[in-house]
């Protein structure tokens, strides 16, 4: 058994924020049943460089294993009934519409609460539901702009940078996943169900939380290092170096550690923290000087020899190579919902007693439909009917 083996969600996520989440609690042994507009949510088919996997996003292939697929025409009066029977078993519901869609579609908490008084609803969006933002985008880009990230990435003379991933999704799920948790285990002991909210904003805050916690409580005026140093908030030698063929990083270190090293002893002159923070840059293109005329592996075992928190910049191929994710396994392959395999994450934790299972991949549109209407006692007349007039879709072998 897995660790949320009979639990069920009633899953109306699309993109990441929502699926993310989901699949984490799918991965744990959840019946996710993910319920989709016809032909399927709108980010299996979204480009990564312009391309799609065998027809497939690979963006949503990472996101969505170990779930059903329902298709329901939602703004039907029949399919939002095939959506609250569905509801009507469910230990929780997750959805990251923005804010009323739910309720328009006559699915909010209230409508809910009529079927199922202890459901866990759960939602998801960019700012909340109500306030002054309720009615803007919520995004990654705009919301790792808004929240100072993009201002304080990169290097002084640099425009404002964005990370390199969607880390405001990928936290907001984690959030969304874990309190969504939260408020199981409280109906475990409780038997009260509630409404769970969480946003894109506060997400972007809240891991940002020590950087926000410095500038708001500390005289320091914190910018970014004109020569590299990795954050705004940090001292030499933090941050990526040139060697000789490649680049190395270089994370917190005593001077005098860098000095015996490198053979600098100029760098003993850094006694304090204050020192390596205000000097930054010059200590950094002191110590660059020099690693560019290294090999990077070589000067990397003498770092690490000497116990320097050093680390070689890898791309993904180098990744996929890398002894320490082999032993750890934690890249897998899957099958593809059109067929064949694709490599993704797998499993990132081991629980000893309840492990997680990658059981299936993820679903073609609708691939559960008549599965899951039948085990809430739609006869097959009744499924034929509403494929027929387009409430589902139609069974996968017509």
């Amino acid at each position: 058994m897995g660790a949320l083996s009979g639990v069920t969600i009633a899953d109306f996520t699309q993109m990441m924020q929502g699926p993310w989440a989901t699949q984490k609690l799918a991965d744990m042994g959840a019946d996710v049943v993910k319920i989709e507009r016809i032909g399927g949510e709108w980010e299996r088919t979204l480009p990564a460089g312009g391309r799609l996997h065998d027809g497939v996003s690979p963006f949503f292939l990472a996101m969505n294993r170990n779930k059903r697929s329902v298709t329901l025409d939602l703004r039907s009066e029949a399919g939002r009934d095939v959506a609250l029977d569905i509801v009507a078993g469910a230990d929780a519901l997750v959805e990251n519409f923005r804010p009323g869609v739910m309720d328009r579609l006559g699915l909010g908490y209230e409508d809910v609460r009529e079927v199922n008084p202890e459901i866990v609803y759960v939602s998801g969006s960019g700012f909340g539901s109500d306030g002054p933002y309720v009615d803007r985008p919520g995004q990654d880009l705009l919301l790792q702009s808004m929240s100072g990230l993009a201002r304080y990435t990169g290097r002084r003379d640099d425009p404002p940078t964005p990370v390199g991933t969607a880390v405001v999704d990928e936290h907001a799920a984690m959030l969304l996943a874990l309190n969504t948790m939260f408020a199981l285990f409280h109906r475990e002991r409780t038997g009260e169900g509630q409404r769970v909210e969480t946003n894109l904003f506060d997400a972007a805050l809240d891991f940002q939380c020590q950087e926000l916690t410095a500038a708001l409580n500390t005289a320091e005026t914190f910018e970014r290092s004109e020569a590299g140093i990795g954050q705004a908030w940090l001292g030499a030698p933090y941050g990526i170096y040139e060697t000789a063929e490649d680049y190395l990083a270089i994370a917190m270190a005593s001077m005098d550690a860098i000095a015996d090293v490198l053979g600098l002893d100029e760098l003993r002159a850094y006694e304090t923290d204050r020192d390596t923070y205000e000097h930054r840059d010059e200590i950094k293109r002191t110590i660059e000087a020099h690693t560019r005329e290294r090999a990077r592996d070589d000067l990397l075992a003498d770092l690490l020899a000497a116990d320097v928190w050093a680390a070689p910049v890898c791309d993904f191929d180098d990744v996929a190579a890398d002894p320490q994710v082999e032993h750890n396994g934690t890249l897998v392959e899957l099958d593809h919902p059109e067929g064949g395999t694709y490599t993704t994450v797998g499993l990132t934790a081991d629980l000893s007693a309840t492990p997680g299972e990658l059981a299936a991949g993820p679903p073609a549109p609708g691939d559960h439909t008549d599965e899951v209407l039948a085990e809430l006692g739609y006869d097959e007349e009744t499924r034929a009917r509403l494929a027929a007039e387009g409430v589902t879709a139609p069974p996968a072998e017509e």
